[in-house]
């Protein structure tokens, strides 16, 4: 255990940890961005991840070079459109059912904190309303006006620790689960310990450099499959 705190709450990111949505992105993201004679590629990928949304559109636009003639509503009219379709049929990831209904029946307060709006995240989740009852409430940053800056600012973990009924001690008891370099940033800067579990086919060339410094991460796995409990003094399955 990296930690000599006790792990009393846990929060969840969504995309990319619970669902596997993020290949979803990714083709709604290039249709959109391909209209307008751009392509879209894993390094606007990790930059996007985590922000609200209007607040990802924007910086999407200006990396590639069009925000002087496309606006935010032109690329969310192609952009939303494709998520309609796609998002709804989003599976849930290898590991997710296990852990959640695992936190649930140990009695650990359990929370979503992600940069989706309402209008998405109702989207995503409408195929798993039996397993979100695990959870005792959600954060949706993308449309919450509690959430000042989306990812990588702390903001949204710290609205979601202030929301447990019973709110941890100090940040370092609740333990996070997260899939992007953005949401990591966050949790870490809110003072949350830490799990990243970073999608392969997201990694750029530049991947080692880009998450040196991102500490302390208390363990890095490949799958939510690979979380070993008594590894932080909790219960075993």
């Amino acid at each position: 255990m990296s930690s000599s705190h006790e792990i009393t709450h846990i929060i969840f990111d969504f995309d990319g940890v619970i669902v596997d949505t993020e290949k979803t992105y990714s083709v709604a993201n290039d249709a959109a961005l391909q209209t307008f004679g751009r392509s879209f590629n894993n390094t606007l990928k990790n930059g996007m991840m985590g922000r609200k949304k209007t607040e990802a559109v924007q910086w999407i636009l200006q990396q590639t070079g069009i925000a002087d003639h496309v606006t935010v509503e032109q690329y969310d009219e192609i952009y939303d459109k494709q998520l309609t379709t796609l998002l709804p049929n989003a599976p849930v990831l290898p590991g997710a059912v296990k852990l959640i209904e695992y936190f649930r029946r140990n009695n650990f307060p359990l929370a979503i904190c992600t940069g989706s709006n309402t209008e998405e995240f109702e989207l995503k989740s409408r195929n798993i309303q039996p397993l979100l009852k695990n959870f005792d409430f959600f954060v949706l940053a993308g449309d919450d006006v509690e959430v000042k800056a989306g990812k990588p600012a702390p903001d949204a973990y710290i609205v979601t620790m202030k929301r447990f009924p019973s709110p941890p001690k100090m940040a370092a008891n609740v333990l996070v689960f997260e899939d992007s370099i953005n949401g990591v940033r966050s949790s870490l800067a809110a003072g949350c310990q830490t799990v990243f579990i970073p999608q392969d086919e997201f990694k750029t060339h530049d991947w080692e450099e880009r998450i040196a410094d991102i500490k302390p991460l208390v363990e890095t796995l490949s799958s939510l499959e690979e979380f070993k409990p008594e590894k932080y003094g909790l219960p075993s399955f």
